[in-house]
């Protein structure tokens, strides 16, 4: 996981050759809506693209995670697959269910069945690498691969490559100033329950920073959004006063937070603060919402890492999950 977190500019790097080499033509028929369907970290890769193209894309965009797609998928619909290892089983039953309904259809993936499936039926494909089988150690190949796909389909411009470009080069430059602040965040949520908080325009990154605590440092963390949270989590923040004082909010912040969430969020700074501890506070850098994004993400990934230092866990074994997968199997 160390290696894959400090790989991450490369990572970005490579994704763009890979998306600028793929053939994805233009559907034949007019998209009227986009459905992307995955799983785990293959899925948060979707919602992060999802928040980046909302209000660019003159089109809805539907997340579905889980076995079933949504009655509306057509022949107009441009639905894309994610996997990383194209062998799960949500996404696979998800587009067979697609194919019945003619959708035009893309997946993103490593290998496995769903690579089979596309080239069986010859379904459009991007085939990004899998040797690390750590799919959370791969969302910069996903989610660039999300944005080609977008690309190829005349649905988005081609800003995020050169955005993507800045955001190397800007990472690259701050590394050492991210991993020492990462360390020092780390040490504050040790023994601590971290509940973030954000725009809602910042929430699938915010769920993204909570997997990476779930799974790289196997804690617990909650995540809710201004305003929303305005209209009843707030009421919560009384009982039971033992278990807030264990509480660590975290305010993530970009430069595209709508004013009256900034004044929602220190308005509500002395709640939390009085039944919990200091607010820590997380500062996107970078100059659009994709290099605010992937500062973020790799930020955050550091914080994790770090945290299961403190926790005493290694960041890469997930036995919860494969127990899981390992009992499903069974029941075949």
């Amino acid at each position: 996981m160390k290696k894959l977190i400090e790989g991450f500019t490369l990572q970005l790097a490579h994704a763009l050759k890979i998306g600028q080499s793929v053939d994805l033509v233009r559907p034949g028929s007019d998209i009227r809506n986009i459905l992307i369907t995955g799983m785990g970290a293959s899925g948060i890769g979707a919602n992060l693209v999802e928040s980046l193209t909302f209000g660019r894309v003159p089109i809805p965009i539907t997340v579905c995670k889980g076995y079933n797609i949504p009655q509306f998928v057509s022949p107009h619909t441009l639905f894309i697959a994610c996997s990383y290892s194209g062998d799960t089983e949500e996404t696979i039953a998800a587009v067979q269910k697609a194919m019945l309904k003619r959708a035009h259809i893309i997946c993103i993936t490593s290998g496995g069945k769903l690579f089979e499936l596309a080239k069986e039926y010859n379904l459009y494909w991007v085939q990004i690498p899998g040797e690390t089988k750590t799919p959370r150690g791969n969302l910069g190949y996903m989610m660039i691969s999300l944005l080609y796909a977008l690309y190829h389909t005349n649905l988005i411009g081609a800003a995020f490559i050169k955005e993507t470009e800045n955001a190397i080069e800007h990472l690259n430059r701050c590394e050492k100033a991210i991993q020492s602040e990462a360390e020092l965040i780390a040490k504050k949520l040790k023994g601590k329950l971290p509940i973030i908080y954000c725009d809602e325009r910042l929430r699938a990154m915010a769920i993204r920073f909570q997997n990476q605590i779930n799974e790289n440092a196997k804690q617990l963390a909650h995540v809710n959004t201004f305003p929303e949270m305005n209209h009843n989590e707030i009421a919560g923040w009384q009982f039971p006063e033992n278990v807030l004082q264990q509480t660590q909010v975290i305010y993530l912040y970009s430069d595209h937070d709508h004013q009256r969430v900034e004044k929602r969020m220190e308005i509500c700074r002395p709640v939390f603060e009085k039944r919990s501890n200091t607010i820590i506070d997380i500062v996107a850098e970078g100059a659009s919402l994709l290099e605010q994004y992937y500062y973020l993400i790799h930020l955050t990934d550091w914080i994790s890492f770090y945290l299961a230092n403190e926790n005493g866990v290694e960041a890469g074994p997930l036995e919860a999950i494969e127990r899981v997968k390992e009992e499903l199997g069974r029941l075949k």
